[in-house]
């Protein structure tokens, strides 16, 4: 059963964003998510005038003597197509440049971010194992945890644009209770980012009437608070599985992309059957952004 109890809000004059995507970061390599993830972080750099970097990293190779001029080879390879498809973007008037290094993947994207002053990373995701293990690469999964900025992850699934034309529906962004207007912050910079709307969900847990209406008045008091910040807002409550029903109000919004607020080592790791984040960003048609609640931009 799921209970859904919408109210939608007029904002008044919008503020200008406080938050600015001045340098956006995009891991390039094969994957079709990382495909995707490209495009995006090109169109994302000519919408808001970004810096692009395109980050391809070489993970340790334990070479023998025979084996290190086809390693140099591959490493020019990766170089050259960093260099193509730069000089390209940068002939059309972005302002882009590719970076190869060499280490631990995830350990070496994570230092970029930091030295660079990233403000954005889109990246591909995908498990390996069981289907049935709610598991994102391990890289994914440490870089969403550990990164200091946004983070936009294109999951097997993901075959829409962040800034799909024909998804014009509010962002969807899956909360847990308690929760203050003061943890989303970074969801209100986005709204006014992207001038796109909002609607905070909620999943009970306890199908109990009186947890329902709990949480209605919880999150229809957090609609009211956004509205006064700006910010067009809606908000559900339902009962179920919490990554199937996140996925599928996303689908029936038409969410451009699902907006999560994740915490360190709780709501994201490959162990835990009850994996709500990486289950989503597994299953779900359209990217997945994520950030700290620790982290507020500004």
């Amino acid at each position: 059963m799921a209970t859904a109890s919408p109210i939608s809000v007029q904002p008044s004059s919008q503020p200008e964003p406080s938050y600015r995507l001045k340098k956006i970061m995009v891991a390039h390599d094969a994957s079709q998510g990382s495909h995707q993830a490209l495009q995006d972080a090109v169109a994302l750099a000519r919408r808001f005038g970004s810096d692009l970097l395109l980050a391809y990293v070489n993970p340790p190779f334990e070479a023998n003597v025979d084996s290190v001029g086809e390693l140099q080879r591959e490493g020019a390879d990766h170089q050259a197509d960093l260099d193509r498809i730069t000089n390209d973007l940068n002939a059309t008037g972005l302002h882009s440049r590719g970076v190869l290094r060499g280490g631990i993947v995830g350990d070496t994207l994570f230092n970029m971010c930091c030295d660079e002053s990233v403000d954005l990373i889109l990246l591909g995701a995908y498990g390996y194992g069981s289907l049935e293990r709610q598991a994102l690469g391990s890289t994914t999964e440490f870089l969403l945890r550990a990164v200091p900025c946004l983070a936009l992850t294109y999951g097997p699934k993901a075959d829409s644009s962040v800034l799909s034309t024909k998804r014009k529906g509010p962002v969807l962004v899956p909360i847990s209770l308690p929760c203050g207007i003061e943890d989303l912050k970074s969801a209100i910079n986005i709204a006014r980012l992207f001038a796109t709307r909002l609607e905070i969900l909620h999943v009970v847990d306890d199908r109990c009437d009186q947890s329902v209406r709990t949480a209605e008045r919880q999150c229809e008091r957090l609609a009211m608070q956004l509205r006064g910040e700006g910010v067009h807002a809606q908000w559900s409550v339902y009962c179920g599985n919490p990554a199937e029903i996140i996925r599928g109000r996303s689908s029936e919004l038409d969410s451009p992309f699902v907006l999560m607020p994740l915490r360190w080592g709780k709501n994201l790791s490959s162990v835990t059957s009850d994996n709500v984040g990486a289950a989503v960003i597994r299953r779900s048609h359209v990217p997945v952004m994520t950030y700290s609640r620790q982290i507020i931009p500004v």
